[in-house]
């Protein structure tokens, strides 16, 4: 198959899944694949930020942060990963699964793809402008042709760092409801 007809499949099926690549003209095909570089490249960014500061965005699998309020929800994010399994992994699988042992191999694929899609999800909250993410749920699956799927959904919220005030009269108004106590609090 020679590269304009499998760019034209590529398109077909691009267009079967919803893909981001609208153009078909040659033109338009690089715009894209343009932007989609500038994309990864932001993304790179955002995750070494990241990493030099995790508080940048804040992640739970519940449905609230201590000490934080959630001043918008910026959507329901979701995102997916493939990666193949390969030969060697399957050949682990195969001995592990005789020796009632871990396959290592086949473990760290699924991990990887549990990763890229984990970053696709925080580099997504980041761009729909949120600072958290509520109720992180993880599934991996299992695909023909020896691929693995990770899919991550969850929640872009903004957050406000809550005042020591705040964070007193509502800590102060649980324990009053509790206990029946009635609480005085006093501003610093």
């Amino acid at each position: 198959m020679n590269i304009e007809k499998a760019l034209e499949r590529r398109d077909e099926l691009d267009e079967d899944f919803g893909s981001g690549i609208t153009e078909t003209s040659p033109e338009g095909r690089k715009k894209d694949t343009e932007a989609d570089k500038e994309r990864e490249e932001a993304k790179k960014t955002f995750l070494a930020a990241l990493e030099a500061d995790p508080s940048l965005m804040l992640t739970t699998a519940g449905s609230n942060f201590e000490g934080w309020r959630i001043t918008d929800y910026r959507g329901t994010l979701s995102t997916d990963a493939v990666v193949g399994s390969g030969i060697p992994a399957e050949v682990d699988a195969i001995v592990s699964d005789l020796t009632d042992q871990r396959s290592l191999l086949l473990a760290s694929k699924m991990e990887r793809a549990k990763k890229i899609a984990w970053n696709e999800l925080l580099f997504r909250a980041h761009e729909a402008g949120a600072n958290g993410i509520l109720g992180v749920r993880y599934a991996v699956y299992m695909l023909p042709e020896h691929l693995f799927g990770a899919s991550v959904t969850g929640t872009a919220v903004l957050l406000k760092k809550l005042s020591t005030a705040d964070a007193a009269l509502r800590k102060n108004l649980f324990a009053a409801s509790v206990t029946g106590t009635a609480v005085k609090l006093e501003k610093e």
